[in-house]
């Protein structure tokens, strides 16, 4: 059934576009996530560290200049404890930027001055312990600490600005985010949408299929394919209930007149209208199948030869008087019917069908437009596989 739906036009189309649609949705789908990622990063902590930063840079300069005025090892200590701080800021602000993979990129120029500051920080200390030893040198710390302030100064900052810079972004980002998550809505909701249409119009397609399999192109009524399922099923039935099946074949008469005299496109209106007027005229329960060129087979669960006689005598006379709307012919269309009857399921559907067979050519041979019967003798003949007669019945070539 797939293969079938793909070659409709429709099918295509609707299977391109729904696949189109699909992968449009992954695409912002995956535009979506990045966007939350990026627009849910929370900066507070790094600004935080940087504000520390900023802070213990004064509080190092300070600590450098009165340990140059009183060189004792209280105030070198202070150098020591304040370069330790400075770099535990560092090494805290280049933790935050690894732990924001979105931000790396926006600040990766600043990875040298970063190491440059750690190299000084690095020296600083170096320098510190050894004037710890040999308070004399503390003077000479002056031009290391100068250099990271300036550093410390100048990096802070502009970290700070760019941190400020992307976090200002966020907000444009939101509002994509939104737009985003509009158009990815609305994709999803079209590409549900579009299936939906697909498996609706393989449903109808499947559905006129199936009925195509079971009916008459030209009038409607079922084909004799499934005459012979219902039959089958019928027999069955009635075997198992203990009641009467009747059947009648009806051939409408000196139909090949019609054909030759007003052409085969009247012939045809006049099938379809007959066809409706048999269809109107039977029962519910009743089963109506074209299986012919103009023959047609009724197929009556649970009724009687009496019965079955008066129906098709009804159905005769309704055929005779109604007038076809459109078709201008010499004479009102007639049928001949013939009606056989089996008692509790005992005939097969081919025995069945033969017995109305010979009473339709009975009712043709006394002068047409009438009702004949023919019922099967009190003792049938042994029961064969009604499916081996049916198979028997769909390839049979019907009268005219």
């Amino acid at each position: 059934m797939m293969p079938l739906f793909f070659h409709q036009p429709g099918g295509r189309f609707a299977s391109i576009f729904a696949v189109i649609l699909c992968a449009m949705s992954v695409v912002m789908g995956s535009y979506v996530y990045s966007a939350c990622q990026k627009a849910s990063a929370d900066y507070t902590t790094l600004i935080s560290d940087i504000l520390l930063a900023q802070q213990a840079t004064p509080q190092l300069r300070a600590a450098l200049e009165e340990g140059s005025r009183r060189p004792d090892s209280e105030h070198i200590e202070y150098i020591e404890y304040f370069t330790a701080l400075s770099k535990q800021h560092l090494d805290n602000i280049q933790g935050s930027i690894e732990r924001h993979r979105y931000l790396i990129a926006d600040v990766e120029y600043l990875n040298s001055y970063f190491n440059k500051l750690n190299n000084h920080l690095v020296e600083l200390a170096q320098q510190t312990r050894e004037a710890q030893r040999r308070p004399e040198l503390v003077e000479a710390l002056q031009p290391t600490a100068m250099e990271i302030g300036a550093s410390q100064v100048w990096l802070y900052n502009q970290l700070l600005e760019d941190v400020h810079t992307i976090a200002s972004q966020q907000r444009l980002i939101m509002q994509r985010l939104s737009i985003a998550v509009s158009v990815l809505l609305v994709l999803m909701v079209s590409a549900a949408t579009t299936l939906c249409l697909a498996v609706i119009y393989l449903r109808s397609q499947r559905t006129v299929m199936h009925q195509q399999l079971l009916t008459d192109e030209l009038t409607g009524l079922y084909n004799r394919r499934h005459l012979v399922n219902v039959a089958f099923a019928a027999i069955t039935q009635a075997r198992r209930d203990q009641a009467p099946l009747s059947l009648m074949l009806l051939d409408i008469d000196h139909f090949k007149q019609v054909n030759d005299t007003y052409g085969h496109p009247t012939g045809d209106e006049v099938l379809r209208q007959i066809s409706q007027q048999l269809r109107l005229l039977c029962r519910p329960s009743d089963t109506l199948a074209r299986i012919g060129g103009e023959e047609f087979c009724l197929l009556m669960p649970n009724t009687a030869t009496h019965d079955a006689l008066q129906a098709a005598d009804r159905l005769r006379r309704e055929i005779e008087v109604n007038t076809l709307i459109g078709i201008d012919l010499h004479a009102h269309p007639t049928i001949s019917i013939g009606v056989t009857t089996c008692q509790s399921g005992s005939l097969t559907f081919e025995q069945l069908y033969s017995f109305a067979d010979k009473a339709l050519y009975q009712a043709k041979a006394l002068g047409r437009n009438r009702v004949e019967s023919l019922l099967p003798p009190s003792a049938p003949s042994a029961y064969n596989d009604p499916q081996t007669y049916a198979q028997t019945f769909i390839h049979e070539p019907s009268d005219s």
